[in-house]
């Protein structure tokens, strides 16, 4: 069962990858300016700086968490539509993704903590 786990991330950091790596370059380098107004960026921005493991781990994070809010709409869609979709990221509460940003590390270790036992 652990070999499933660990094929099912390889496979989705491989999808995440070829469809979504160039959207999130662009959420990365301009600090997500693009995506949301002036107030919630510094809301974001005052998380990033203030995470003690540093800005660039929760910077994956918020861009992690802007996926997982969006999935089923990713997975319903074809690849035209999901780059307009990520092209044109709808509107959201910021305190709501930034809730499942801190809350996807946790996930992410009860994963490996199930994988590895």
């Amino acid at each position: 069962m652990a070999v499933i786990v660990v094929w099912v991330c390889e496979a989705v950091k491989v999808w995440l990858s070829a469809v979504v790596a160039s959207r999130m370059i662009g959420w990365i380098t301009l600090l997500l300016t693009q995506e949301f107004n002036f107030a919630n960026n510094l809301h974001i921005w005052d998380t990033l700086l203030s995470d003690p493991d540093g800005p660039q781990e929760t910077l994956l994070r918020v861009c992690c968490a802007m996926l997982i809010l969006i999935r089923r709409r990713l997975l319903a869609g074809d690849f035209t539509s999901n780059l307009k979709l990520l092209q044109n990221y709808p509107p959201i509460s910021i305190r709501h993704l930034l809730y499942v940003a801190n809350n996807a590390v946790i996930s992410w270790a009860s994963v490996l903590i199930w994988v590895h036992s």
